[in-house]
């Protein structure tokens, strides 16, 4: 009986596979990460305080409630950069503040 001949690509694609078997265990399912309950996002942008919030809000979950915001101004010279911060949370007992992210009080 003849044993099989293993040729090296295959064995260095099975040692790699190996090496990286125990690290997917650990890491959880592909394509998850796991986002706090509650949790800050910040953007500063040199367009507009509007441009700020917007991408603030555009990396906040999709199931999150804004629970407070904050919008600050720094001018240096002739430029300015203007700073949102929204407060947010994932937990479905989270009252939201039901007032348009500019106009809410500040955090």
């Amino acid at each position: 009986m003849r044993h099989p001949v293993l040729s090296p690509r295959l064995l260095a694609l099975s040692a790699a596979a190996a090496l990286l078997l125990p690290g997917m265990a650990l890491a959880g399912r592909p394509g998850t990460t796991v986002t706090p309950p509650n949790t800050t996002t910040e953007y500063s942008s040199p367009v507009s305080e509007v441009d700020a919030c917007n991408q603030a809000q555009y990396r906040m979950p999709p199931a999150a409630i804004v629970t407070a915001m904050r919008v600050s101004t720094a001018i240096s010279g002739e430029y300015a950069t203007f700073t949102c911060r929204v407060k947010w949370s994932l937990s479905p007992a989270t009252p939201p503040t039901y007032r348009p992210i500019l106009f809410s009080p500040s955090a």
